[in-house]
């Protein structure tokens, strides 16, 4: 806070000597997360008023919006020069969000390298491997020995996104192993690259999810993972940075809909309008109001018993509540694990076993405590005690396990049909709940109670 009301101050001030000796102290993140809320023009103004270098750091550390706000407010000439700073995933991630008008100046100033560069990444399908890679990487033939090796490292170790990872292709493009800085400082120096290079090189093709990514960058515990097409030809790294950003993404995505919130927005939240933020929530809370028209219709179905036995309705929050809790239990561990490449559809009947007994024990558990409760209403029951304590049991026992199976069934479902399993969300599987318990409460009560 104390960084922002500083800015803020020089910025009202203009003077951009003090300025410039203030960001000196602070990182370019840093630098970054305090003018990522300014007018576009203060942005530039800041830039404008560091070292080029860092600039171009401290623009690369903006939000995606604040970028495309940064380009719209100005012509594109002046943002040039930190949209080439930028690395080739992020420069492709900017490119995708900006307005047709801001796409087509930027591409007539980039050089011809760069613009095919560009326009080739853009044309993979997003949240795929191809889209996230980049293709400033080193790529050196088998034949290389070490010391040529290094030798083109320090000469253009500025333009790759790692130099820690080395990749061997051959002539024709096609990845043949992969050698790391370590090994290529232990080595002799006429020794060539195919003797230390590792052949057994994990890789991901272009078409790949980014979650596949993330799950073999943990998994093998690489810093990068080269990108290959349908030959085995590499085309482009993924840096475990970049895998990072990917992992909070896709959380994110997550989240909102396990929330019933829908896809995230553009926008930070701060920066988003009242109407957006609306638009974005409004699908998924109509879709809950329909369903409470369909547990009302139920209940109105049923009103005959309720009118006739009125400590029916003290019960109804509580199955209601403990069928939506056990479904989402079930559904967000189920999504879960999804998620981290646990469970597949093939795994469809162990779950449904496996979560079926699991009802059954936390059913019964809860059912017998419900139907302790019940046994000691009021001595003005209009029902005996025993019959409303069968009926409320015997509902949460069923309604406990039906919510087990459904709630962790019907996330591995939504993968079946490719979709997000995480649409399977918490208010979702509330409301399918809420409709099933109160049917199951009212069909019970029919046969145990007297009519």
């Amino acid at each position: 806070m104390a960084v922002n009301k500083r800015l803020n101050h020089l910025l009202k001030t203009g003077n951009r000597d003090q300025l410039r000796v203030f960001l000196k102290t602070l990182h370019p993140a840093d630098i970054a997360a305090a003018i990522t809320r300014l007018r576009p023009e203060d942005i530039l103004f800041v830039l404008e008023t560091i070292s080029n270098t860092r600039s171009v750091e401290v623009f690369s550390n903006l939000e995606k919006d604040t970028q495309k706000a940064c380009i719209a407010f100005t012509d594109p000439e002046r943002i040039l020069h930190y949209f080439e700073g930028l690395s080739a995933d992020d420069r492709v991630d900017l490119f995708r969000i900006l307005p047709t008008e801001d796409k087509e100046q930027l591409l007539g100033l980039l050089a011809n390298s760069e613009r095919e560069d560009l326009l080739r990444l853009s044309r993979f399908e997003e949240d795929t491997a191809g889209a996230a890679m980049t293709t400033e990487f080193f790529s050196l033939p088998p034949d290389c020995t070490a010391s040529e090796a290094m030798e083109r490292i320090r000469s253009g170790s500025h333009d790759a996104e790692t130099v820690y990872v080395l990749y061997i292709a051959d002539p024709g493009g096609k990845l043949r192993g992969v050698v790391s800085l370590k090994d290529l400082v232990m080595a002799a120096p006429d020794t060539r690259l195919d003797r230390i290079m590792n052949p057994n090189v994990i890789t991901v093709t272009v078409d790949e999810d980014v979650e596949e990514v993330a799950r073999k960058i943990a998994r093998y515990d690489l810093l990068a993972l080269p990108v290959v097409n349908a030959n085995k030809e590499l085309r482009g790294i993924i840096t475990v940075d970049d895998v990072l950003d990917i992992v909070e993404d896709e959380a994110t995505e997550d989240i909102y809909a396990l929330a019933g919130v829908g896809a995230p927005l553009e926008l930070e939240y701060l920066n988003a309008g009242v109407f957006q933020i609306w638009r974005q929530r409004i699908p998924w809370l109509l879709l809950l109001v329909l369903s409470g028209f369909a547990a009302g219709f139920v209940i109105e179905f049923f009103k005959g018993q309720l009118g006739r036995f009125i400590e029916l309705i003290f019960f109804m929050p509580l199955l209601m509540g403990s069928g939506g809790n056990a479904g989402t239990q079930a559904s967000t561990v189920v999504i879960r694990a999804i998620a981290t490449g646990e469970l597949t559809p093939s795994l469809f009947p162990g779950v449904l076993w496996k979560e079926m007994r699991v009802g059954l024990l936390v059913g019964l558990s809860m059912g017998l405590l419900s139907a302790a409760r019940a046994f000691f209403l009021p001595q003005n029951s209009s029902a005996p005690h025993y019959q409303i304590a069968l009926t409320v049991g015997f509902t949460m026992f069923f309604v406990v396990t039906v919510a087990k199976c459904t709630g962790s069934m019907l996330p591995l479902l939504f993968q079946k049909l490719k979709l997000d399993p995480a649409l399977m969300s918490n208010p979702l599987i509330q409301s399918i709940m809420d409709i099933v318990t109160l049917t199951l409460y009212f069909v019970l009560a029919s046969a145990f109670l007297p009519m």
